[in-house]
């Protein structure tokens, strides 16, 4: 059995469209759990100098994807971390499969009318531009496919506050990793 007090062998890769928080969370549960982690949209920025949706304005899907391809095979040879992905990045089969392979995916998710308040709090009078309220949405629309995908544990952080979704979440990896074990 895993004591809460050891660190898992696995990585955990948390996804989740915007406004679920998925990156505060990733980042509380590697300060928690004291393990590293990543967050693939930063790694993609920092290695390419320009982040994602310029990529795919510049170069289009296919660039992005086969960037986001090549950094799921690194990342997924990590152990111990918690990686932040983006929900189309599990879209891709290949990427999904490396990722799991590594250890479980959580899903966070959210009510649309709590994201969109989320939204509203944290970019205040920017929202109101419909041009970033557009952006928005449609991000979370591309974002939302994830849920499409099967047999992937879910966490609803709708009504929870981030600390819970945290203490949810850690929980959830190492329950998992006792099973895996």
């Amino acid at each position: 059995m895993i004591s809460s007090s050891s660190t898992p062998y696995h990585n955990l890769i948390v996804t989740g469209y915007i406004g679920t928080g998925r990156l505060n969370v990733v980042r509380m549960i590697a300060k928690q759990v004291n393990v590293s982690f990543v967050n693939l949209d930063t790694e993609i920025q920092v290695r390419e100098g320009m982040n994602a949706d310029e990529i795919r304005q510049l170069y289009g899907e296919a660039r992005l994807r086969s960037i986001e391809n090549t950094l799921c095979r690194e990342v997924a040879l990590q152990r111990g971390a918690v990686i932040s992905v983006g929900g189309s990045t599990l879209l891709d089969d290949i990427n999904r499969e490396r990722l799991q392979a590594s250890g479980p995916v959580l899903i966070l998710t959210c009510s649309l009318n709590e994201i969109l308040r989320r939204l509203y709090a944290s970019q205040g009078a920017r929202f109101h531009d419909p041009k970033a309220r557009s952006a928005a949405l449609n991000q979370i629309r591309r974002e939302q496919q994830v849920l499409q995908l099967k047999d992937l544990p879910k966490l609803d952080a709708t009504y929870l506050t981030t600390e819970q979704v945290v203490e949810q979440a850690i929980h959830f990896w190492y329950e998992w990793e006792t099973i895996a074990v």
